[in-house]
C-alpha cells in the first residue's frame, strides 16, 4: 500500500488562498484493502493554539461530480486497484489570528481497536505558512516603501546613521512597485542585511556559463556562489525580487550579489573593476512572476543604448525558409562526439531515413554538425583553430560536399558549432590564421570546463571583425546557414590581457568580449539572416544585460523574425539517470528569467536522445518549451517504434515559454514528492496547455482543481476565455511522469 499526503511531508509549503487544503491518498491491492467504512484519517497539528491535536479528515467517495483531479505517479501504482481519498479544508480566516507558521503529520488507523499509525516520523513533518489574502486594489508607493525597509535592514555599523542604500525611482502598478537602490559606500558592497524572509529562490551562477537555482527558507545558504537574480517570499506574503547591474566605463553591465552568513548581501561588477557603480532593481508584487519581470523592466530601463550595433548592422541575408524553432533538427553530438565526418553522417542518416518510418523521409528538416569538423591542432579544451575550413581529413570535399549531400536526403537547413573564440584554446599562433589577423596573448585561468590554467591567444578586437567576417562569409559559400556558438562566457576564465594583470586589462577584456559579439552578430546576420545563432554556455550577467540592451533596439516586427536561440540550461546527459529530473527542473525554472528575455531569445532546453531513459518525456520537455525540438544519436536509435513512442509527429503551434506554478516556485521539485506544474499559452489555436511533471525520484501527488487551474491560466495570460477542458496524457515512466492537459477554447 502506499500513502500520499498534500502537502507533502518533510517540506514547506505556502498558503496564499482562502483555505488550507489536506489530502491524503491510499493505493492498495484488494489484499491491503483498508476498511473506508471503519477507518479513520486525521492530521496530527499544533494549527490551533500552538497545541497539538488530532483533526479528523473525510472520506471523499470520488465521482464524475469532484471537481478536484489527482495526478499521481501511476506508473509506480501498477499493484494498486484502487484508492481512498480522504480531505480537509481549513478557512484561514477561522484560524487563530496570530497564526503563521503551523507543522503536521498523518496518522491512521483501520478501526478504533487498533493503535494509530504513523505516515512519517516527527522528525519529517510538514511545515505550512500562512498568509492573510493582502487586497487586490493599488496599494500607495509608502506601502511599499515600508516593504522594502523591513526586507533590507542596516548593519550594526551604519544602523545609527542611515540603512547602507539610498532607494529612489519608485514606479508603483496596480498589484506591486519598483525601484532602484544602490550601497551608500564607495566600495559597491550592499551594507545590509536581508530580514523578513520566509522562502527564497536564487538563481545562481554554477560557473562562468550556467545559471541554476537555488533554494531555501529564512536563512539564504547560496555558498560560494554568486547570485543573478533573487527572489523572496516575504512574511508579509509580498514577493521581492533583486537583480544586480553596473552602470560604468565598460561594455559589461553584469552584476552579481553574494550572501554572507547572516543574510548580509554584497554587491560585485561581473568585470570586477572597483570604480564600477552597481546597482540592484527591486520588484515588489503579489504575483512572484511579476515581481521578476518588473525587476528586469527596471534593469532594462536603466541600461545605455548599445554601443557600435545600430547604426552599423549590415543588410541581412534574405529569411530561410526553414525556422528552426517551428521545424524538428538533428545535431550529431551524441552520436558522433568530436569523431564526425562526412562519410559516418551522411551514412547515419541515410540509414534513420531508410528505419524512422515507411514514408522514406527523415524525421528532422535541419542538421547541425557539432565539434569535430574544423581544422584544430587538437580536439579538447586545449586545442587551438588552425584555419576556418573544415579538416580535409574528415571532409575531404569541405562542408559543401556534405551540405548538397544532406539536401539529397531532404534536409533543408545545414549549421555548423564553434566556439565565439574559434575553438577552446583559441587560435594556432604558428597557424595560418596567426598571418592574416593580429593576434593578443591572454591568460586563461582554471574553470570546471578546462580544468588547469593555460595561455592562449585571441584575435585581437580590431581584427575580429574581419576574421567573422571572412568566416562566415566561407560558411555561406559551403551551404551552412546556421551556427552555434559555444563557450561564450570564457572571456570571464581570462585574468590578463597582453601579458597586464590589472583594472585596466580587465577593461580589455570586457571591450574584447563585446567586440566579439558585435563581429559575430554582424557577420551572422549578413550571410545568415535573422535568427541564425544558438547562444550556448553564455547564461552570463554580460549577455543577459547585452540582450536587454537588444531588446531596447527591437521593433515590433523584429521581435519574430530577428529572435535568436539561447540555451537554457546546462547540457542534456542521456546515459546519466539522476540527471533527467534535474535537467527538466533546471529548464523549467530558469524560464522565470529567460522568458523575460523572450523578445530577443528562443528558449533551447538542448537536445535529446531516442531510445534512452525518459526520452519521451524530454521529447514532450522540448514541446511545450516553446523552443528547438531536436534530437541526437546514432542510426540504431531511430527505429519506427523508437520514433513513435516519442510522440512527436505532430508539433505544437509557436508559443511562449511556459509559465512555471507558484507553488513549485520556492522548493526544490527534484527532491519533493509533488508534481512539476506549468502552463503554456498556444495562440495558434487559442488554446492553454498545462504540463505536469514528476521530476523527484519519489512518489509525487499533487491536487488540483480544474476551475482554480483554468482561472489561474487566464488571470495570467490574456485573451483566454471560455475555455473547456480536454485531456490528453503523453507517456508516463518513473521518475519524470507526465500528463498534459488541454484547454481548448
Amino acid at each position: 500500500m502506499q500513502i500520499f499526503v498534500y502537502p507533502p511531508l518533510g517540506t514547506l509549503t505556502s498558503v496564499h488562498k482562502p483555505q488550507v487544503r489536506f489530502r491524503v491518498y491510499f493505493a492498495y491491492s484488494l489484499a491491503e484493502r483498508v476498511c473506508a467504512e471503519a477507518g479513520k484519517v486525521e492530521i496530527w497539528t499544533n494549527i490551533y493554539n500552538d497545541e497539538w491535536q488530532g483533526i479528523p479528515l473525510e472520506h471523499v467517495v470520488s465521482d464524475d461530480t469532484h471537481p478536484e483531479l489527482i495526478f499521481i505517479d501511476l506508473k509506480q501504482l501498477e499493484s494498486a486497484s484502487s484508492m481512498l481519498q480522504f480531505s480537509l479544508d481549513i478557512d484561514v480566516a477561522a484560524l487563530p489570528a496570530h497564526l503563521h507558521r503551523f507543522e503536521f503529520t498523518v496518522r491512521w488507523r483501520s478501526s478504533h481497536l487498533v493503535d494509530w499509525k504513523w505516515v512519517s516520523g516527527f522528525e519529517h513533518n510538514a511545515s505550512v505558512i500562512v498568509y492573510r489574502p493582502l487586497p487586490r486594489t493599488r496599494a500607495p508607493v509608502s506601502f511599499w516603501q515600508q516593504q522594502l525597509k523591513a526586507m533590507l535592514k542596516p548593519t550594526a555599523e551604519s544602523e545609527l546613521t542611515s540603512p547602507g542604500y539610498i532607494a529612489d525611482s519608485w514606479h508603483a502598478s496596480s498589484s506591486g512597485a519598483s525601484c532602484i537602490i544602490r550601497p551608500q559606500s564607495s566600495d559597491n558592497d550592499i551594507l545590509c542585511q536581508m530580514a523578513a524572509v520566509e522562502r527564497y529562490l536564487a538563481f545562481v551562477r554554477k560557473d562562468h556559463f550556467w545559471i541554476i537555482p537555488q533554494y531555501g527558507s529564512s536563512s539564504i545558504e547560496t555558498g560560494k556562489f554568486e547570485v543573478v537574480i533573487l527572489l523572496v517570499e516575504l512574511s508579509s506574503g509580498v514577493y521581492a525580487a533583486l537583480m544586480p547591474f553596473s552602470l560604468g566605463s565598460t561594455a559589461s553591465h553584469g552584476a552579481v550579489l553574494t550572501v554572507q552568513p547572516s543574510n548580509y548581501l554584497c554587491l560585485q561588477p561581473v568585470s570586477r573593476i572597483r570604480t564600477e557603480s552597481v546597482r540592484v532593481a527591486v520588484g515588489f508584487n503579489l504575483d512572484p512572476h511579476t515581481a521578476i519581470q518588473d525587476a528586469m523592466h527596471r534593469v532594462q530601463q536603466s541600461l545605455p543604448p548599445l554601443r557600435g550595433r545600430s547604426t552599423s548592422l549590415p543588410e541581412p541575408a534574405p529569411a530561410h525558409t526553414c525556422s528552426l524553432d517551428r521545424n524538428r533538427g538533428y545535431c550529431t553530438w551524441n552520436g558522433f562526439y568530436q569523431n564526425v565526418t562526412h562519410d559516418g553522417l551522411i551514412s547515419t542518416l541515410s540509414a534513420i531515413r531508410n528505419a524512422a518510418n515507411q514514408r522514406d523521409e527523415l524525421p528532422f528538416a535541419w542538421v547541425l554538425i557539432d565539434d569535430g569538423w574544423q581544422t584544430v591542432d587538437k580536439y579538447d579544451g586545449y586545442g587551438r583553430l588552425h584555419d576556418i575550413y573544415a579538416n580535409s581529413e574528415k571532409f575531404p570535399g569541405q562542408l559543401k560536399q556534405t551540405a548538397d549531400s544532406l539536401t539529397k536526403l531532404g534536409i533543408q537547413r545545414v549549421g555548423v558549432w564553434h566556439t565565439l573564440w574559434g575553438y577552446w584554446g583559441g587560435i594556432d599562433p604558428a597557424g595560418p590564421l596567426a598571418e592574416r589577423y593580429k593576434l593578443v596573448k591572454c591568460h586563461r585561468k582554471w574553470t570546471p570546463v578546462v580544468k588547469s590554467e593555460s595561455d592562449v591567444w585571441l584575435i585581437s578586437p580590431e581584427s575580429v571583425h574581419a576574421f567573422y567576417d571572412s568566416f562566415y562569409f566561407w560558411l555561406s559559400e559551403q551551404g551552412v546557414s546556421f551556427v552555434k556558438v559555444d563557450y561564450q562566457a570564457a572571456f570571464e576564465s581570462l585574468d590578463s590581457y597582453d601579458g597586464r594583470s590589472s583594472d585596466a586589462s580587465r577593461k580589455l577584456i570586457i571591450e574584447m568580449y563585446d567586440a566579439y559579439y558585435n563581429a559575430m552578430e554582424h557577420a551572422a546576420l549578413k550571410y545568415f539572416g535573422r535568427g541564425s545563432i544558438v547562444y550556448c554556455m553564455a547564461q552570463s550577467p554580460h549577455l543577459i544585460t547585452r540582450a536587454m540592451r537588444l531588446q531596447q533596439q527591437c521593433t515590433t516586427e523584429d521581435v519574430a523574425a530577428e529572435r535568436m536561440m539561447f540555451r537554457n540550461s546546462d547540457d542534456y546527459f542521456p546515459d546519466v539517470i539522476t540527471s533527467h529530473g534535474w535537467h527538466l527542473n533546471c529548464n523549467m525554472t530558469n524560464t522565470v528569467w529567460s522568458r523575460c528575455l523572450s523578445k530577443y531569445f528562443i528558449g533551447d532546453w538542448d537536445m535529446f536522445q531516442p531510445q534512452r531513459a525518459e526520452s519521451h518525456v524530454h521529447a514532450v520537455a522540448r514541446i511545450v518549451s516553446g523552443g528547438l525540438v531536436y534530437m541526437t544519436g546514432r542510426a540504431a536509435d531511430f527505429t519506427a517504434d523508437s520514433m513513435c513512442d516519442l510522440g512527436i509527429n505532430e508539433h505544437m503551434a509557436p508559443h511562449a515559454q511556459p509559465l512555471l506554478d507558484s507553488d513549485c516556485l520556492f522548493a526544490d521539485m527534484t527532491k519533493a514528492p509533488a508534481i512539476l506544474v506549468s502552463t503554456i499559452v498556444v495562440p495558434g489555436n487559442d488554446s492553454v496547455v498545462i504540463a505536469l511533471f514528476n521530476v523527484s525520484s519519489d512518489l509525487a501527488v499533487t491536487p488540483m482543481s480544474l476551475c482554480s487551474m483554468y482561472s489561474t491560466a487566464i488571470e495570467r495570460q490574456n485573451g483566454i476565455q471560455g475555455a473547456s477542458f480536454t485531456l490528453s496524457t503523453a507517456g508516463i515512466a518513473h521518475p519524470s511522469s507526465v500528463s498534459t492537459w488541454v484547454l481548448p477554447q
